[in-house]
């Protein structure tokens, strides 16, 4: 039997994803079907250590959970979970509820559908709504959990609504997994609001049951990940006829952003002069702080070889900005999400194929020996992984920054690297890595 032993993960498991995804919108509730414990430790092991960005609405130790102990694994734990599902309902105030399992209930095999559909018609009746995710933890990581989330609320508690031709869904960004996942998205929405379109974040701001019911409305779905949400963007083409546009990451800075907006205009048939126009203005807004920034940038003759270590999606944004507008060379792109291998391909490529730049190593390695060795290897003179990592950088006596999961060294709320006004605040973030002598 073979077994291969990971040292510090950037990730937790299916269930750590499911939970901050369903929280992350807005007056919905997680209800856990797990063991004692699983909760307040998977949220505050992802929330608290992805730049203390806290609770929320409802998390921590405030999660309904069924808590199963062996009682429930020798009988059953239908019982309990009707039990604890009821009393949520009655005390917790929210819209939407989602059941998300953990490994003991899954082991036991309790049917979480039945149970759901005894609720089901009450709340409908009220106004508000439940479903259900199956979630247990040694099924996959935190994205997987999201990604069944998402799949879930695709498939239990989308409606079809009438289309509007310039709305569109973001998906693909994992709440407390994505540090920034917040002020990106808000950032991508202002920017897509500036072309007139329509943005449901499903995440952000008080977007909630209704805005998760009323999504088959979109005339596109917009992904920002080389492989998330595929499951629940066949289920919005299959039956809304929603089709999806998929990036590898989050647009970062001047290019990327300026080619993002470019595509979904087209696809939304947007005016080329509004396009241009929005274009024009952002860009000339990030330059002028670009040559501002060049007094200490060109003074001190910041170029590094970097490496940058997390999740595909931040690796492909940060590597492509740094290369494409701000003249860094990448030594080595080591990738920590284990994304499917069918997707490893398009990675390696989008990461290979700079115009400004020789390719860097592109390692898939999500255990910390194996990162750290490889980043050894190529001696890089800046480090951009996650708090993990401040000691190699120590180590090679390099400059070091936080920018993917893990990050216990910063506070990290509503801070945003997309777009073009997110990559002038990602170059303020790199300066102060310690990258001048001052």
């Amino acid at each position: 039997m073979n077994c291969t032993i990971s040292e510090n993960p950037r990730y937790s498991c299916a269930l750590g994803g499911a939970i901050p995804s369903v929280a992350a919108i807005h007056r919905a509730i997680p209800v856990l079907h797990s063991g004692p414990g699983c909760g307040m430790q998977l949220f505050n092991g992802q929330n608290y250590v992805a730049g203390y960005q806290g609770y929320g609405y409802v998390g921590g130790s405030a999660l309904p959970s069924t808590n199963t102990y062996e009682k429930e694994v020798v009988f059953g734990g239908e019982k309990r979970l009707r039990q604890v599902l009821g009393a949520a309902l009655d005390v917790m105030d929210g819209d939407l509820y989602v059941v998300v399992t953990g490994c003991t209930s899954e082991i036991i095999g309790d049917d979480i559908g039945a149970i759901v559909g005894e609720f089901r018609p009450q709340l409908e009746a009220q106004g508000r709504a439940v479903a259900f995710a199956s979630t247990g933890g040694f099924k996959g990581n935190t994205y997987y959990g999201y990604d069944r989330v998402f799949e879930a609320l695709a498939r239990q508690i989308v409606v079809p609504a009438r289309r509007r031709s310039r709305k569109v869904n973001l998906l693909g960004v994992v709440p407390s997994q994505d540090l920034f996942w917040q002020g990106n998205l808000e950032e991508v929405a202002r920017l897509l609001g500036r072309l007139g379109i329509e943005v449901n974040t499903f995440l952000t701001g008080d977007r909630g049951l209704d805005e998760v019911r009323k999504s088959s409305s979109a005339a596109l779905n917009l992904i920002f990940s080389p492989y998330l949400a595929d499951s629940a963007a066949g289920i919005f083409s299959d039956r809304f006829g929603v089709p999806s546009l998929r990036f590898n990451s989050v647009p970062i800075g001047p290019t990327a952003t300026t080619e993002f907006l470019g595509q979904v205009a087209e696809q939304l048939k947007i005016g080329e002069a509004l396009v241009q126009k929005v274009i024009a203005e952002e860009t000339a807004y990030a330059y002028e702080y670009f040559d501002k920034s060049s007094l200490v940038v060109t003074g001190f003759s910041i170029q590094h070889r970097f490496a940058i270590i997390g999740d595909a999606a931040t690796v492909i944004g940060i590597t492509k900005f740094l290369v494409g507008d701000f003249s860094q060379l990448p030594a080595i792109a080591v990738i920590t999400d284990e994304p499917p291998e069918e997707s490893r391909e398009r990675i390696v490529r989008d990461l290979t194929t700079l115009e400004y730049a020789d390719p860097p190593q592109v390692v898939f390695a999500p255990d910390l020996w194996s990162v750290h060795e490889a980043v050894r290897r190529v001696s890089p003179t800046l480090i951009l992984g996650s708090s993990l990592d401040k000691d190699l950088a120590q180590e090679l006596n390099v400059p070091h920054k936080s920018v993917s999961f893990p990050a216990t060294d910063r506070l990290i709320l509503n801070r945003a690297y997309a777009g073009y006004r997110g990559s002038v605040t990602f170059v303020e973030d790199l300066v102060e890595t310690g990258l001048t002598p001052l």
